[in-house]
């Protein structure tokens, strides 16, 4: 498979579009929260101590210069809550069959950021106006430390990163370019220049995660999912078999399978072509998806055989039932490339134990089943024959 046109894709969207990002894919989704709750729990540690450290260095600069404790005391309950957080937060991953809500963490945390930094922003806003300190530097200088370190934690949720650089560092700057001197001018605007470049690495490295999660997903499904039909190919069905076999030797659930064979369609192709068998293999599929129950999963094994995995199934009149109800879905004339073609099909049902255990058992007790109806041309599981006509 060549992954190149793809690359090169993604790299040209991250340069013409520098402050934009690759749309999420629903099917990722989950993916992407979860990379972020991980290197959410594994980054938050640092964010607190980033914010206890500047914390106390502000409040220590206050009591130096004399500062009425009034300005800065709150800081100090700031400092003692971040340390309580910080020490959950360490704690947090070992706890164990803990239940994690990835996009409630990822919210809070990034709340609890943003009003952090604005706190201490507003903060230092007021600080420059007032000019409360004699090294009008420090306060500035100290929060853009804190906010590109806290940025950089988030990185991964890339809104809360850069919400927090902006309101972290563009409001300090301002208030630098307008009431200071020609020195806190120039000071400004270079911070003012680090927040938008390191708004502009973030996205990017936003940018290169997920893409590389949608190109990881677009591997796992070309390896796992059949080119014609779009159904699982072989091999996926063969892992979800797996781990039905796992689910019921931990808890007893049973399942089924049902294997699906079209009657004729050798027949089809001689006749009228491989473009029309193709286009008919795509219309069954098409419709065995359309009859698809809750957690059932259809697969294609390969040539004309379609397999369906039934989930919650313990006998075989409901294993039959639900295999009838598939193929009376996909029974309807199809107009394919100027013909009228009516599918038909034999199955063959396999229960897990009654039939066999294992994957390999239920696989050839099903095939057993649907040759014998094939060759004895009775049971439910055998529809009519396919009839070919041409539209006039």
């Amino acid at each position: 498979m060549d992954l190149a046109p793809l690359l090169e894709k993604n790299w040209q969207a991250s340069w013409q579009t520098p402050w934009r990002s690759p749309k999420i894919p629903q099917e990722i989704q989950s993916s992407v929260e979860e990379m972020q709750l991980h290197r959410a729990l594994t980054h938050v540690p640092m964010i607190y101590l980033v914010a206890i450290f500047n914390l106390v260095a502000v409040m220590v600069l206050s009591a130096h210069e004399g500062v009425s404790p009034f300005y800065y005391a709150w800081m100090g309950v700031f400092a003692i809550g971040c340390f309580a957080r910080m020490i959950m937060w360490m704690r947090f991953p070992k706890r164990p069959g803990s239940s994690l809500n990835p996009q409630k963490i990822l919210r809070n945390l990034s709340v609890l950021s943003v009003t952090i930094i604005t706190f201490l922003s507003i903060w230092s806003v007021y600080a420059i106006a007032t000019g409360m300190f004699a090294n009008q530097m420090f306060i500035p200088m100290s929060l853009v430390f804190g906010t590109t370190c806290i940025a950089h934690c988030l990185a991964c949720i890339k809104k809360a990163a850069v919400t927090v650089l902006f309101v972290g560092v563009m409001p300090s700057a301002v208030a630098m370019i307008l009431v200071g001197g020609f020195d806190d001018m120039i000071m400004g605007w270079s911070m003012i220049t680090i927040a938008l470049l390191m708004i502009r690495f973030i996205i990017d490295s936003y940018n290169q995660i997920i893409s590389g999660l949608i190109m990881r997903h677009t591997i796992w499904k070309q390896a796992h999912s059949d080119p014609l039909t779009g159904l699982a190919n072989r091999r996926a069905m063969m892992n979800h078999l797996h781990l039905a076999e796992l689910s019921f030797a931990s808890d007893g659930s049973g399942f089924a399978v049902a294997l699906i064979d079209l009657n004729q369609f050798k027949q089809v192709n001689d006749n009228l072509g491989h473009d029309v068998g193709d286009h008919l293999l795509v219309e069954v599929a098409n419709r065995l998806n359309q009859s698809c129950g809750k957690d059932e999963i259809v697969g294609r094994l390969g040539g004309d055989e379609f397999l369906i995995f039934m989930p919650d199934v313990n006998g075989r009149d409901q294993a039959l039932a639900r295999a009838t109800a598939y193929l009376s879905g996909f029974a309807m004339p199809a107009k394919i490339n100027g013909h009228v073609l009516t599918p038909s099909a034999s199955v063959g049902i396999a229960v897990q134990t009654l039939d066999g255990n294992g994957t390999e058992q239920l696989l050839k007790a099903a095939d057993s089943a649907l040759y014998k109806m094939k060759r004895t041309g009775k049971g439910v599981g055998k529809l009519a024959k396919p009839v070919l006509r041409n539209i006039a």
